[in-house]
């Protein structure tokens, strides 16, 4: 028992042996008594945020956190209007420098399609040998190459040297020997060419992917990794051996036949890039109508469970937490936010009661309207279930005023201490209802609006749960 325990404590320490503190600091008193948050992404398919470190900028500006990680690291920051970026690597401590701040609109807030502005970040008394410094200096030439070159690709011309293209960018590089940097290189300059047509997908799926190792903290590897193979299953699905795959997903649910035939594809017969393409053709198609989503999961389910690669087990997890967070019979997104008195109400504490959710703002004179038949429902059914809007104002005090002002009875509550709350709940147009039963789970995703006969539908629901 001794000797297996060992054996046990050999294998887990690697994985941990090496990572190293990473120190993010500065001074930026314009930002003075924010609080500010460092992220990376748990995987580049889903995007899925991960928090790494927090902390408040203090009053003279001064701020520092930290973190500890085994590899170089994509961090991004949200400021404002920007979404600012560093690549950073274990042991190193960077002293950072902001972008003069420019917080986003009321307009912005509201716009479901914004783009924030991206920002490199400064490093105060940076090298030309430092990796953020490469890496813009660059991303500045790759750019100005694909600019260049950019009408002889649209007509695509014979003329279109992309040999010596690559070679003239390259000569400006040939003297950095860092890893991250190369490899990232390396995948920019495949995208070129892919995006040239010098080679179509089997070549570069063949040449950059089948059988090299799998990069996925790099952004280059993984933003042409999902073009490479996006749709990737519905393009296999029309040969002759692709259609298959549609038995092997909609009726067999089988991760381990999906995989035979797949692997029958040449490009496809390194069995961690099939898994790999499997994860992201499994995310993209969710979103659209050719496979039934529950064979979906359950394929998605199998593979996490069978597959030897922790990586694939991350990214899996992911899948079905973004797919499933606003699907019927499922936990919807959570929250805790301010009610007009500041308390702080969190969906938690409405488990056992029916709530019909909505997402407005004073201001939208489409969801202004629809208050007043919010308070008709909240009348005639507030022993069936409970109302909440959630609102998306400016402040606090102006949504106060305004519900103070009309005298709804029914919750309001304030989006600010958690503004991706209406991220999580996929908010594109206002007003947005779910309905939500005494589990806790959605009950009907979306939910019509008041003027949709909201009211029949959402009995209906609760007839059908025996609860009316």
């Amino acid at each position: 028992m001794l000797r297996s325990k060992l054996l046990i404590i050999l294998f887990v320490l690697p994985l941990t042996l090496f990572a190293e503190k990473v120190v993010l600091k500065g001074n930026e008193p314009e930002y003075a008594g924010k609080t500010i948050t460092f992220l990376t992404f748990s995987d580049q398919i889903t995007y899925a945020e991960k928090k790494l470190c927090t902390c408040v900028i203090e009053d003279n500006g001064d701020f520092s956190c930290s973190f500890e990680t085994d590899e170089t690291t994509y961090v991004f920051l949200h400021l404002g209007a920007y979404e600012t970026f560093i690549f950073v690597e274990p042991g190193k401590e960077y002293d950072l420098l902001f972008p003069e701040m420019k917080e986003k609109t009321l307009a912005d807030e509201l716009n479901p399609y914004f783009e924030p502005v991206r920002y490199h970040l400064g490093i105060e008394n940076s090298s030309e040998s430092e990796l953020n410094y490469q890496l813009a200096f660059f991303d500045a030439v790759y750019s100005k190459m694909v600019e260049d070159n950019s009408y002889l690709i649209y007509i695509k011309s014979s003329k279109l040297d992309v040999d010596g293209s690559v070679l003239k960018v390259d000569s400006l590089f040939s003297d950095v020997t860092n890893k991250f940097f190369n490899d990232f290189k390396k995948y920019k300059y495949a995208s070129f060419r892919h995006l040239s047509y010098q080679e179509k997908m089997k070549s570069i799926s063949n040449t950059y992917y089948l059988n090299n190792e799998v990069l996925y903290e790099n952004p280059a590897y993984m933003d042409l990794f999902n073009q490479v193979y996006d749709e990737y299953l519905l393009y296999f699905g029309r040969t002759e051996t692709g259609k298959q795959i549609y038995n092997d997903v909609g009726k067999l649910k089988s991760i381990k036949s999906l995989k035979r035939t797949l692997g029958q594809n040449s490009v496809l017969t390194n069995d961690t890039l099939k898994e790999l393409v499997i994860l992201k053709c499994l995310h993209d198609e969710f979103y659209n109508d050719k496979f039934s989503r529950s064979a979906m999961l359950t394929v998605l389910d199998s593979l996490e469970v069978q597959t030897k690669i922790n990586e694939h087990k991350l990214i899996a997890k992911n899948i079905r937490e973004k797919v499933t967070k606003l699907m019927v019979g499922y936990e919807p997104p959570f929250f805790e936010l301010h009610d007009l008195d500041s308390n702080l109400i969190s969906l938690d504490s409405y488990k056992g009661k029916y709530v019909y959710l909505s997402f407005c703002t004073t201001i939208s004179y489409a969801c202004i309207k629809e208050f007043a038949m919010l308070e008709k429902l909240y009348e005639n059914h507030k022993d069936h279930f409970e109302i909440i809007v959630i609102c998306m104002d400016e402040n606090l005090t102006q949504m106060k005023r305004f519900v103070e002002m009309k005298g709804y009875p029914f919750k309001f509550l304030y989006y600010g201490n958690q503004p991706d709350v209406f991220k999580d709940y996929d908010i594109r147009a206002f007003p947005t209802y779910y309905f939500i039963d005494k589990e806790g789970k959605l009950a009907i995703s979306p939910a019509p609006s008041p003027d949709q006969n909201a009211e029949f539908i959402i009995f209906q629901k609760m007839r059908a749960n025996g609860d009316i």
